[in-house]
This record gives C-alpha cells, structure tokens and sequence, in this order.
C-alpha cells in the first residue's frame, strides 16, 4: 500500500471512530472487552480507551466529542509505538530497560507521596503562617542574606563523599543531581531546591550554608536522617522581603518539598537497612 493511501485509511478510520463515539452505536462502548479498532492485528477495547478517557477527563479536560476523539488517536499512536520497539528490541540497546524500570519506579513514588498529601493538604492558612513567620525572620541579621542553593541526596555516606570527589574534579552538578540523587523531585531539576534563607533550611545545613561562597559546595556530606546530603550554593543575594501574593506561590512550592522530606524521614524510622557489602 503506498504512502498516500496509507494516509488515507487512517484518516477514514479515525472518522468512523469520531461517527462511532458520537451516535447511538457509542452504546456498545459499555462492552468492556468490545472492539474499537486494531492496529496491525492487535485490538483496541472499550475497556482501554474508557479507562484513558477517565483520566484525561479526572485530569481537567472537558469531555467533549474532541477529547474522545483524541483520546482514541493517542491509544493508537501508543500501541504503534509499543509494537515497533518490540520489533526493533529497542528495550535490549544503551539502557532502555533500566530507563522503562527508572520510570515506574518515579511514578510509584509519586502515587506515594500523592496519597501522603492527600492525607496531609497544604491549606492557605499555612501558607499565610509560613509567610508570617518568614517576616518575623527576616529582621534577624543572619538571615540579611538568602541563598540559591541545590542539592544531591544519597543513602551512603560513602557515595555522597565519591559525588564531592567527583564534583571537586569537574564534574557537572545539574548532571549528577539529575542521575543520582533519589530525591525525585529536586533531581528531575539538576538538584535545585530554590531560594532559601537559612532559618528555612533543616539542621545543620542550615549552619554550613552562610560559610560557603558562591559556587562552592560542602567538602563533607550533611547527614539527616538515614540520608547524606551534598549542598551547593548556587547563587547568593541580599534577602529583600516580598508581599505575600508575591511569595505565596514559592512558599508552597517550599512546603510542598519540605513535607516531601519529612514524609520520607518518617518513614524510614521504621524501615530496617542492612548493609551486606563493603
């Protein structure tokens, strides 16, 4: 079959899908095991493309004859995708397998932390006594100065202190955090945690933070916890207090990942590690 009418076929199989979902046969779509469609063989059910469309809608989009539509388009593309790299043993070259097991890995920590937050909301008025309590702060004279800094998380004191080694000679922190550190959130952006004076930050980071210049990063890992910590100060600035529609938004962001933290903290209180290599 040429190009064109390959084209062709698709466009008059996603129109009768459009017809299909938007007319009285849409009824059969309660037939769970139902068939939409195939693609090279391989069928499409009802139960697929309803169990997609429940998420796009719980996720806020309106549920409209277009929604439908593309909700089809997309389980079409994704099982055309699935099929070439089991044809193409994509999954066996570099380290794709592990990269497929590093994702569904992320994605359970963040149903995880998703069901902590659901038992602990962050409300508005915390985040107003988070905001007053920073003001009181900032008429402290340690705090005249806030700090950008990142950070990169590990569970061994002896891989936090082979990271400083590695840093020390060249290597580039964003990159490392990215690859390294198990705290998902601040490791997908190069470790950065933001701006912070150092009331905010956790003992004792926030004892070694206003001893380092610009740029530097700790010589020995901070250990809280069951975990080891290598700081960098990123940036450094006179603290300037904002108003709280201005600072509302990275308060949050700030409460959100320091919940994170102490979610994972009280959790591993009760988690027994054994250590069975050297």
């Amino acid at each position: 079959m040429s190009p064109h009418m390959n084209s062709i076929c698709k466009a008059l199989l996603l129109l009768a899908f459009f017809i299909f979902i938007n007319s009285a046969g849409a009824q059969n779509l309660s037939e769970p095991q139902a068939a939409l469609a195939s693609v090279n063989g391989v069928k499409l059910t009802t139960a697929e493309y309803q169990k997609w469309l429940r998420q796009a809608i719980a996720d806020g989009a309106p549920e409209t004859p277009e929604l439908r539509n593309k909700v089809f388009n997309d389980l079409v593309t994704r099982e055309a995708i699935a099929q070439d790299i089991k044809k193409t043993k994509l999954l066996e070259r570099d380290n794709n397998a592990f990269k497929l097991e590093l994702a569904q890995s992320n994605a359970l920590q963040e149903i995880w932390f998703a069901e902590y937050f659901k038992a602990h909301p962050l409300t508005d008025a915390q985040v107003r006594a988070e905001y007053e309590r920073q003001v009181a702060l900032s008429r402290e004279a340690k705090n005249s100065q806030e700090y950008q800094i990142s950070q990169i998380v590990v569970t061994s004191e002896d891989q936090a202190n082979e990271f400083i080694r590695q840093l020390k000679n060249g290597t580039n922190f964003e990159s490392l955090a990215k690859q390294k550190s198990i705290d998902q959130k601040t490791a997908s952006m190069g470790g950065m945690l933001g701006w912070v004076l150092p009331s905010q930050l956790t003992p004792p980071i926030n004892l070694v933070v206003p001893n380092l210049l610009r740029g530097q990063i700790t010589q020995n890992p901070i250990q809280i916890g069951v975990y080891w910590h290598v700081i960098k100060v990123d940036d450094i600035r006179p603290f300037v207090m904002p108003s709280f529609d201005q600072a509302k938004v990275g308060i949050a962001q700030s409460l959100v990942q320091q919940r994170r933290q102490d979610a994972l903290a009280n959790l591993m209180k009760n988690v027994k590690v054994a250590k069975v290599y050297n």
